[in-house]
């Protein structure tokens, strides 16, 4: 069968190598490990986060009494909602307020915990879901404040002595921060 247009389907055919190529530019671009400098900013943002969330967590130890235990565990779990994946906190000794949504959801989050329960901070870069995020945890010890034993009842020095733990490490923060790089202008 004779081709009736072949300068239009020739038009046609460059048109998709080329947006092919485009892309395929774009997507290599994109796997680029972001440079000192964005990884820096994200570092700052990631600090200027953690001092937030801490701030938080010891207001609400403040205000948190006997009296308004159950108040002070659903204002925690509604600010560290698994469903935000910048913040959260993790760990592995029950009661867990959040139930199963505290608990390691990754590679990175399983090794930051393991190293938490020891008192050591990780940080990273890495590539989550096609966006780079400077990743970070703060371990968290039960004395970090004596409000923690209201809502978690079974942190008591027994417990601990028991589990070898004696520094009271109970879990971490977690903080991902995306990296602003030359993409995400485009």
């Amino acid at each position: 069968m004779p081709q009736r247009h072949p300068f239009l389907t020739g038009i046609v055919v460059t048109a998709c190598l080329t947006t092919f190529g485009l892309a395929v530019i774009t997507h290599a671009k994109d796997d680029d490990r972001p440079s000192a400098q964005q990884i820096a900013f994200a570092k700052d943002v990631s600090d200027l986060m953690v001092n937030e969330l801490v701030a938080a967590l010891l207001t609400e130890f403040n205000e948190t009494t006997p009296a308004n235990v159950e108040h002070g565990k659903q204002a925690i779990s509604l600010i560290f909602n698994d469903l935000n994946r910048d913040m959260r906190l993790i760990g592995t000794f029950r009661p867990l307020l959040g139930g199963r949504n505290d608990r390691p959801s990754d590679g990175f989050e399983t090794t930051a915990l393991r190293r938490a329960l020891d008192g050591e901070a990780v940080t990273a870069v890495q590539k989550v879901n096609d966006r780079w995020l400077y990743r970070r945890t703060v371990p968290l010890s039960n004395r970090l404040h004596t409000a923690c034993v209201q809502c978690h009842t079974n942190f008591t020095p027994q417990f601990f002595s028991s589990t070898g733990n004696d520094g009271q490490w109970v879990g971490a923060l977690v903080v991902g921060v995306p990296i602003k790089t030359d993409d995400d202008d485009r």
